[in-house]
């Protein structure tokens, strides 16, 4: 009788380990996809760095053109130094929501 109630219980935890005791929804941190940031859009962001660029002093008399597709940001133009094409650069990137920038700014001749 005592090795029957060992199979039984041996046959028991079989059963649990394989079915994982009804928690079959239960998964591992790492394999769950993380939720999406905030979603930001093209317009908010073109208008929030033309903002920024205009209310810096060494910025805002330059002739830029600015295109923002899916975050990415492609800025054209000419600037006066080196300088200015890095700020615009590290402003492009302060913008929330911005994902790639393409900074095609020459200098003057």
């Amino acid at each position: 009788m005592r090795n029957k109630l060992w199979v039984l219980i041996a046959i028991l935890f079989s059963f649990l380990a394989m079915t994982g005791c009804g928690n079959s929804e239960r998964v591992h941190k790492s394999w769950i996809v993380p939720p999406e940031g905030p979603r930001y859009e093209d317009s908010d962001i073109l208008n929030n760095l033309k903002s920024r660029l205009s209310a810096n002093p060494d910025l805002k008399d330059l002739a830029v053109n600015i295109d923002v597709r899916n975050g990415e940001v492609s800025i054209n133009g000419l600037a006066d130094n080196q300088t200015q094409i890095d700020q615009i650069s590290m402003q492009t990137w302060l913008v929330d929501g911005v994902q790639k920038v393409d900074n095609q700014i020459h200098l003057k001749r």
